[in-house]
Parts: C-alpha cells; sequence; structure tokens
C-alpha cells in the first residue's frame, strides 16, 4: 500500500508522474491513495483550490470525505478500490475537514469490502504488468478500469439516499462537506427529517466525485420535479447527472440546476444563488404541499 499527500499546488506539479503511474497501474496486493489538502476559501493558499478535475483529468476516481470519520472510512475503500480497478484513487480533503478534532467509530474498521458481481474481469486483469506498451494502457483505463470503479462503488454502496422517501418531488444531490452545509440549512429553515417527508424533500449524498455512479443517481432522479446540485467550485457532478438524464424519457426527467440556473445560466454570485434556491425550494414545496 502507498499514499501520496500534498496540498493542490503539489497534486499539479506531479501531474505527469501521477499519469504514468496511473497508466501502469497498481499490483493485485497493492492500493495507492493520492489525498489533495484543498483550500476552497484560500485560508492559506495563493488562490482558492480544487483538485477534483485535476484528479479526473489522469483518470483517477475521486472520493471526497465530509468528515474526519469519513476520512478513515473512504480512505480505506479507497486503498481496496484501487487494488481491485488497479487505479491510483484521488481523495479530497479540504480545511475545514482536516483542521478539527473529532471522535470516530472503529467498531467496521475490520469489515470487509463488497466485491462485485456485475463486472467481469478482463483476461490478464486490471493490475500492473511487466512490458506493458501505452496504447494497451490507454485501452485498458478507459474500456475496463472506469467500469470496474463503477461497479466496485455501487456493490458498496458509495453512495445513499440520507433523507426523504423515493417518490419525494424535490431532490437534493450534494457530495463531501456540502451535505453537513446542506443539512444546517435545512435546519435553520425548520426542515427536519418528519417535514422533508411531509414536504417531498429528499437528499442524495454522493462518496465519489467521479466517475459519478449514475445507476443510483437516475433511480434517485426519476420522477422528480427538480434536482439542486451543490456542490464545491465547478460543476463537476452537475454536468456527470445532466448528461446521465439527457435520454430519460421527458416525463420522468427533472429539471437540474445547480452552478447552472434552469435557463443554463452559469450563477455568478454562488452564495446568493444558494441561498436565493433554497428558499425559492422551500416555497415551491410549501406550494405543492397546499
Amino acid at each position: 500500500l502507498g499514499m501520496w499527500y500534498g496540498k493542490a499546488p503539489g497534486v499539479d506539479r506531479t501531474g505527469d508522474l501521477f499519469r504514468h503511474a496511473n497508466f501502469a497501474g497498481v499490483g493485485p496486493n497493492g492500493g495507492v491513495l493520492a489525498v489533495a489538502g484543498d483550500d476552497p476559501v484560500a485560508k492559506s493558499s495563493t488562490f482558492p483550490t480544487a483538485s477534483e478535475l485535476a484528479f479526473y483529468d489522469l483518470g483517477f476516481p475521486v472520493l471526497f470525505p465530509g468528515n474526519v470519520q469519513e476520512v478513515l472510512d473512504l480512505g480505506r475503500l479507497g486503498f481496496e478500490l484501487s487494488r481491485y480497478s488497479g487505479c491510483w484513487v484521488g481523495m479530497k480533503v479540504i480545511t475545514e475537514t482536516v483542521e478539527t478534532t473529532a471522535e470516530i467509530d472503529l467498531t467496521d474498521e475490520m469489515t470487509p469490502f463488497a466485491i462485485p458481481t456485475d463486472f467481469e474481469m478482463p483476461p490478464g486483469g486490471l493490475n500492473i504488468r511487466l512490458g506493458d506498451q501505452m496504447l494497451p494502457k490507454e485501452a485498458r483505463l478507459h474500456d475496463y478500469k472506469r467500469d470496474a470503479v463503477l461497479a466496485y462503488a455501487r456493490a458498496n454502496k458509495l453512495d445513499k439516499v440520507m433523507l426523504g422517501r423515493p417518490d419525494a418531488r424535490f431532490g437534493i444531490v450534494t457530495v463531501g462537506k456540502s451535505y453537513l452545509d446542506v443539512r444546517q440549512a435545512l435546519d435553520e429553515l425548520g426542515i427536519d427529517d418528519a417535514e422533508a417527508e411531509r414536504l417531498g424533500l429528499a437528499i442524495y449524498k454522493v462518496g465519489m466525485v467521479w466517475p459519478l455512479e449514475t445507476e443510483g443517481a437516475m433511480a434517485f432522479s426519476a420522477g422528480k420535479r427538480e434536482i439542486l446540485v451543490i456542490e464545491e467550485k465547478r460543476p463537476i457532478i452537475e454536468q456527470q447527472l445532466k448528461d446521465a438524464l439527457f435520454n430519460m424519457e421527458a416525463g420522468r426527467r427533472p429539471v437540474v440546476v445547480g452552478k447552472h440556473d434552469d435557463y443554463g445560466t452559469w450563477q455568478y454570485h454562488r452564495g446568493a444563488m444558494l441561498a436565493r434556491d433554497f428558499d425559492d425550494a422551500y416555497r415551491i414545496l410549501i406550494a405543492m404541499d397546499r
């Protein structure tokens, strides 16, 4: 097992090494986790940072824990995911999550992760091998490893419905610390679990930013009138969700808003946009309830 850690500038500067290493892969008894320390509010950096797109460009699956407990849980899963898929796995941790102390639960730390039953390994497997050439490495990465990553995410229920019932009319899709921010915002609006169920509001929490496990996301989205995607910085989950829902029949396809509104306009003032969307969403839910 191996772990690399660096802040976002280190991710940029290590890009060439990462690309070659991910093409080569990891051993069947190995696993590598690359942890990026992001500073979204530029607390101790020269600019606000977000490493998801850098990892995406390198072909790394990207995990995003929202608290200290999830750093441990997703970190363990990341090593196993790396070993299974042959990929280096990226994990994004942010200032608000790591510069803190917390009580953690080690009860399930020896519980093994599930092995997918809906993915067939290609001949020779997906791990590193001697004499491998670049074009076969590229083909293996794009033709098989991504599907292996998605199968592993499905088998281990990496994405979960955290609030509401399946027939909810309004959905929120979020990830990492943004999930905690969403729950705090709902608390301040007076929306607890019971009120959310009554209004028809549901929350879907994503554990892996890229690639998005779309089977679960589409099942969550089906039948909803509107989906609000709340994520840091650039719209990675939003775009993947829109792509996944594009061919859904019109009567079942929800409107998806996030960094872009329902007219496709980019929202520059994110804080104001989120405040407006939460307020609008609450008024819409109340109106539908009447």
